[in-house]
């Protein structure tokens, strides 16, 4: 009610094509909603043009936009930030254009989507940071196809014709976002290890609960190598590391991961110097692993790095061998952004006397460069999903024709539960980036992105009898049978039928 809302935007939005299905041009007027005051200045338009075009390839774009100033509460980043609203205009428009031609929606963004041979790809945009567009890695189209394999789409077309002859409206749609993630300028870490053996290790991301802890410590443990237990991970306490910038963006695996994997390697070269002074062996002979020194092909030299660190120390009767400095801080500089991707199929049953949707099927195949943690991963896109399923069917702020906020209980502002959720599968696809040593892009934010847009899309397959054309969100019982008797009129008033 007073802090902020998001996804406030209408877009007059056309694309040309060739009868092929080859996509030409796209133009777009968008209107954003800012609410009393702009917070944020252009950033979130700015991403809305930015991730306009998704994983097609699209030579010409026309985009203008306009802020609006209204009397409601300001607009501000909602996980997504303004590509949820980009992705649900192009994809709703690819779909309309499959339509026009008589294309099946899959097949059209087989025939546009880039694929692996066209990366890198420069869009002819600045990103928001003042570098060029430029998609560093990926494969667009395979992702398409791993997702439509994973689901068996021809097998849910055949079942869909065969229920629709009964009355059974079930519907598959598709959305498809290439997202820039992690930016810059840095972030910084300090790895130190102690007389133990043990790490510590702090950065100025702090976390937010999605797991930062567990993927650092990962990072630092491989590279250090002593196990995961060993390292202790501080976020955004500036008595720990000075300087910082934070979580958001979906920039903290790239930016604070890299500068951890960077200094850790630094440490680990002081360990190994440290390590062959005590055994008496040359650097390029010591091998450390399991929180143990030793000299490769002689597995009783091994002694803990405890031992190496204090044998480092000085003593009453001599200096240390080398110097007491198990510690370093690196600043990654993250000049752009990584561009990670997806494409998340939604299968839904629409039942068209009281309108409600039931989604029965959510897959999301997608790449975020080497992952780090496969199970924080699916986490995150599993939360994102959720989000995105709210802003497809439930989560609306509505006001009246005198400004007043109706929707502002949980009794009227309605969030998905684990009823409306259904089990998510997911497919992981990996391309590293060459922007960061670790080959990582962000996750955070992009299993909200699609959603709304996949379900609006399998929602008018769904009703494709009806003649129901969707144009915005969210799809609640009331809306989708008020479509029906919009699209009833329509096919009415054509004189025939869909």
């Amino acid at each position: 009610m007073a802090s902020a809302h998001a996804r406030d935007q209408v877009h007059d939005i056309e694309i040309g094509a060739r009868r092929d299905g080859t996509m030409l041009a796209v133009r777009d007027h968008i209107w954003v909603d800012f609410g009393a005051y702009n917070s944020w200045g252009i950033v979130l338009p700015y991403n809305t043009v930015a991730h306009l075009l998704g994983p097609h390839r699209v030579p010409n774009l026309q985009v203008e936009c306009h802020g609006v100033v209204t009397n409601k509460t300001p607009n501000a980043p909602y996980r997504g930030a303004g590509r949820p609203e980009a992705v649900f205009a192009m994809d709703r428009i690819v779909d309309l254009l499959a339509r026009e031609l008589g294309m099946d929606p899959a097949e059209l963004r087989r025939k546009n989507y880039l694929a692996a041979a066209d990366l890198p790809y420069e869009i002819d945009l600045p990103y928001r940071d003042g570098n060029p567009l430029v998609y560093d890695s990926g494969d667009f189209r395979a992702g398409l196809e791993a997702a439509l394999g994973a689901v068996d789409y021809e097998a849910l077309r055949r079942e869909q014709a065969e229920l629709r002859a009964r009355g059974i409206h079930r519907g598959i749609g598709l959305s498809g976002y290439v997202e820039g993630t992690a930016i810059g300028p840095y972030e910084g870490a300090t790895v130190r290890m102690d007389a133990s053996g043990r790490a510590v290790v702090a950065t100025g991301a702090a976390s937010q609960g999605q797991g930062q802890e567990t993927s650092f410590a990962q990072v630092a443990a491989d590279v250090l190598g002593i196990p995961i237990e060993w390292v202790t991970v501080i976020g955004g306490d500036t008595a720990a590391i000075p300087f910082g910038i934070g979580t958001f963006a979906s920039r903290s695996a790239v930016n604070a991961g890299s500068s951890i994997h960077v200094a850790s390697g630094r440490v680990r070269d002081k360990l190994v110097a440290a390590a062959a002074a005590l055994l008496e062996a040359a650097p390029d002979d010591v091998e450390i692993a399991d929180g143990m020194a030793s000299v490769r092909g002689t597995p009783a030299s091994a002694v803990p790095l405890g031992r190496v660190i204090q044998a480092s120390l000085p003593t009453f009767a001599r200096a240390g061998a080398v110097d007491a400095d198990f510690e370093a801080t690196v600043y990654h500089h993250q000049p752009t952004v990584t561009y990670t991707s997806a494409v998340h199929v939604a299968c839904v049953e629409v039942d068209a006397g009281t309108g409600a949707v039931r989604l029965l099927r959510y897959l999301v195949a997608h790449d975020c460069g080497r992952l780090i943690n496969p199970v924080i991963v699916e986490g995150q896109i599993h939360g994102g999903v959720a989000q995105g399923i709210g802003g497809g069917l439930l989560e609306e702020m509505m006001y009246d024709e005198q400004g007043q906020l109706l929707t502002g209980t949980f009794m009227d502002y309605l969030v998905p539960t684990a009823m409306e959720v259904p089990d998510i599968e997911t497919v992981h696809l990996e391309y590293p980036s060459p922007r960061n040593p670790l080959g990582v892009k962000g996750i955070g934010e992009g299993g909200a992105i699609s959603p709304p847009a996949a379900i609006a899309n399998a929602v008018e397959d769904a009703l494709a009898p009806f003649g129901v054309r969707v144009t915005r969100a969210p799809l609640g019982p009331s809306r989708v049978l008020e479509l029906i008797a919009e699209g009833a009129a329509r096919l009415a008033g054509r004189g025939g039928s869909a």
